[in-house]
């Protein structure tokens, strides 16, 4: 009875780790989605809006919610506070579950925003969202296959161990 017990808690915790492996694809996925649906709404907002920067960043936070959305309300803090360095952008955008390369991006392109003329920062915006769509496409290819395989994986692995010591 005790090795079904234990069995059985080393079985629930072999999976529960599987589904936190998937979630962290699954959040970084969401994550590059909604960044990417930022840069579109920006996109929208500079070229035929002609709004300011804030306003649109303002816009976005308003009908959103997730990690991108807080991240987002503090850059905009920064914004109305007048400083924007590298180092705070930088602790704006830091998410755990994003890779390295993806931070840099995000830092970069929040360090330069709004400091180049119309065309200038049109071209930048071009250019981060084929960077973000390479991007946004490996991050929905290892939330398929990657963090799919985790929790299948975690699930099988606490089912084999359960049967072990049974």
């Amino acid at each position: 009875m005790l090795k079904l017990t234990i069995g059985g808690i080393l079985c629930f915790i072999c999976a529960y780790l599987g589904i936190v492996g998937k979630q962290y694809y699954d959040r970084r996925y969401r994550y590059l989605r909604d960044y990417n649906d930022f840069l579109l709404m920006l996109s929208d907002g500079i070229s035929y809006s002609k709004d300011r920067l804030p306003y649109i960043c303002k816009k976005y936070v308003e009908g959103g919610k997730g990690a991108f959305c807080n991240n987002l309300k503090e850059y905009i803090e920064l914004i109305d506070g007048g400083s924007v360095r590298e180092e705070d952008v930088k602790k704006c955008f830091e998410y755990k579950c994003l890779k390295k390369s993806d931070k840099i991006m995000l830092r970069d392109f929040f360090v330069e925003l709004g400091k180049f003329d119309y065309d200038t920062q049109l071209s930048k915006l071009e250019s981060n969202r084929a960077q973000l769509s390479k991007a946004l496409q490996q991050a929905e290819k290892d939330n398929k296959t990657t963090g799919q395989m985790l929790a299948k994986l975690g699930f099988v692995l606490g089912i084999a161990i359960m049967i072990i010591l049974a």
